[in-house]
This record gives C-alpha cells, sequence and structure tokens, in this order.
C-alpha cells in the first residue's frame, strides 16, 4: 500500500511540474519575435483530439447513447453542453489568464480572439482531453495535452512551437453525473498562465 502511494505521488509530482513550463521543440525557443508587440491574435483547434484514449467522436456516441438510454434526450443535451464548454468555459479561461500574465509582465499587451490584424497567432490544439475518473481502487485526476504554436498571421508560418501539460483536480463523483468541467477549465487556466508568463518575457525584451 506504502509503495502504491508513493507511485501516485510520484506521477502527481510530475504531472503538477508539467504545467510550470512547455517543452519548445520547433522555432525560435526564446519566442523573441514578440518583442515590442502589443497584439497577438488566438486560435483554439481541437482537431483530432483524443479524450482519454479514445477519438472525440466515439466517445461522444458512447456517453451520448448511454445518457439517452437512461432518460430521452439526455445523452443529447450532455453532448450539446460538451460542446458548449469549449467556448464558454475553456477558452474564456485561457483568454483570461494569459491576459493577467501579461498585464502583470507590464507588456502593454493584449491577447484574444478575431485578433486578425496581429502581427502573430498564437494557436492553440488541444492533443489530448482525459476528465479523469474516481473509483474505488484508483483515482485519474483529470489532464489536458497541448500543442502551442506561434505562427504569423498573414502567411501562417511557423514561428515557435511547443507542448506542454496541465492537471485540474478531481473534486469528487462519479459514472455518468460526474462532471469534469470545472477541472478541465482549471487546466485551460494553468495552460495560459504559462503561455503568458513565457510571451511577457518575449515582448518585454529589447529588439
Amino acid at each position: 500500500m506504502k509503495t502504491k502511494l508513493l507511485l501516485i505521488a510520484g506521477f502527481m509530482a510530475v504531472m503538477g511540474l508539467s504545467a510550470k513550463a512547455q517543452k519548445m521543440t520547433e522555432g525560435d525557443k526564446k519566442l523573441s519575435f514578440l518583442a515590442g508587440e502589443t497584439k497577438v491574435n488566438i486560435e483554439y483547434n481541437y482537431d483530432g483530439m483524443l479524450v482519454g484514449k479514445k477519438e472525440e467522436a466515439e466517445y461522444l456516441k458512447e456517453k451520448v447513447t448511454k445518457g439517452n438510454e437512461k432518460q430521452a434526450g439526455k445523452g443529447d443535451r450532455w453532448a450539446e453542453k460538451w460542446k458548449n464548454n469549449k467556448t464558454n468555459l475553456y477558452e474564456p479561461m485561457f483568454d483570461e489568464l494569459i491576459n493577467k500574465m501579461l498585464l502583470k509582465g507590464k507588456t502593454n499587451a493584449t491577447a484574444a480572439k478575431g485578433q486578425k490584424d496581429a502581427k502573430y497567432t498564437v494557436v492553440v490544439k488541444t492533443l489530448v482531453m482525459e476528465p479523469g475518473f474516481n473509483s474505488v481502487v484508483m483515482k485519474q485526476n483529470p489532464f489536458c495535452k497541448y500543442e502551442i504554436t506561434w505562427i504569423e498571421t498573414a502567411t501562417g508560418k511557423v514561428m515557435a512551437k511547443g507542448f506542454m501539460t496541465a492537471q485540474g483536480v478531481l473534486m469528487g463523483g462519479s459514472d455518468w453525473d460526474f462532471d469534469p468541467s470545472n477541472a478541465i477549465k482549471e487546466c485551460y487556466a494553468k495552460a495560459g498562465k504559462v503561455v503568458g508568463v513565457s510571451m511577457s518575457k518575449a515582448m518585454k525584451a529589447k529588439k
């Protein structure tokens, strides 16, 4: 039992650290091209996203079928909420935290969707969205894996790319009625904070 607890603690520590730094894999890893910029466009991408280990379409089909079997229309309502959470909950949290960090870093810059006149765009692609689970024998906290890409808005040229994982906290509940949206929202907040910090450092740098 003690060994199992140590393993779980180790896993949690790794997951916690992963939300504090990005692993830059391509382009200008210091984001120096952002120096002096005061506006950045944001785009969100969920193409090919996995939910746990399943493709999102498969995951949704299973949940909708299960919900509708329990109560007519329940699964359909759940699917609509799942879809709306992306734009109503998750993306606003990323927006809020990235801008908090840009303000805290005294960059005089803003980041938001729809700023097509911004020279650069940061594309937040969600690769994996793990809703988490809480069973008698083990618990998996929700987490999200992201690919973060900075592109030149006008040309689509990739300026830099990195990957990161952010974890939320499973507060309780299980089975169909468990709603992981608050924990997933926390993942987007953490990701926004990390991206905002890295961008603010680059924006303040002298060209």
